[in-house]
């Protein structure tokens, strides 16, 4: 997946990632059980190409670690803290690791709340890369394959669309509380 190689090191540069998931929690930010989960119900690999892939999301997220991190702003519907991804226990350790990731400086995550009707962006999840100099660069997820968008309009429009997405959103901290709420579902 060379298209995937080009985003990871475009990621890794980043100044700041702004990340919209519908369904599912960024790959940023999930656990290896989540995240191979996912793979189960999701993907058509399999065996050794499953762990490969459960092993290089995982890998990507040394991002969030390192010395000058990005600044990740993450919207994410309510739905995907409901969506049982490897059942009770996968998703109660997923919360707790995605509240705890959320509590460093470098990490803003938002919900767009239960019970809201359509909204821009849901026509599929996306990323706004800021590079350290240049223009911003996107990532659109398909079911075929990823896509980088470079083109100046393209990304303005979704820039756009981040900004209708985030204003449905929650603040980050009652964003933490509803996550908070939800690991209890969990139990």
């Amino acid at each position: 997946m060379p298209w995937f190689r080009e985003w990871v090191t475009i990621e890794r540069e980043a100044t700041a990632l702004c990340s919209f998931q519908p369904l599912v929690l960024p790959g940023l930010v999930q656990t290896e059980a989540y995240a191979r989960a996912l793979h189960e119900g999701a993907s058509h690999l399999v065996g050794d190409e499953m762990e490969q892939q459960v092993a290089a999301r995982l890998a990507r997220q040394e991002i969030l670690h390192q010395e000058s991190p990005p600044l990740l702003v993450a919207v994410l519907d309510y739905t995907a803290l409901e969506r049982p991804i490897g059942g009770p226990k996968v998703m109660r350790e997923q919360l707790l690791h995605l509240r705890e990731v959320a509590t460093t400086p470098k990490v803003h995550l938002h919900l767009i709340p239960r019970g809201t009707g359509a909204y821009h962006g849901l026509n599929g999840a996306f990323v706004i890369a800021t590079p350290p100099e240049g223009e911003d660069i996107a990532y659109l997820d398909s079911q075929l394959h990823g896509t980088i968008v470079e083109r100046t309009a393209d990304v303005h429009s979704l820039r756009q669309t981040w900004e209708s997405v985030r204003a449905e959103a929650l603040p980050h901290g009652a964003t933490l509380n509803l996550i908070s709420e939800a690991i209890e579902s969990w139990t």
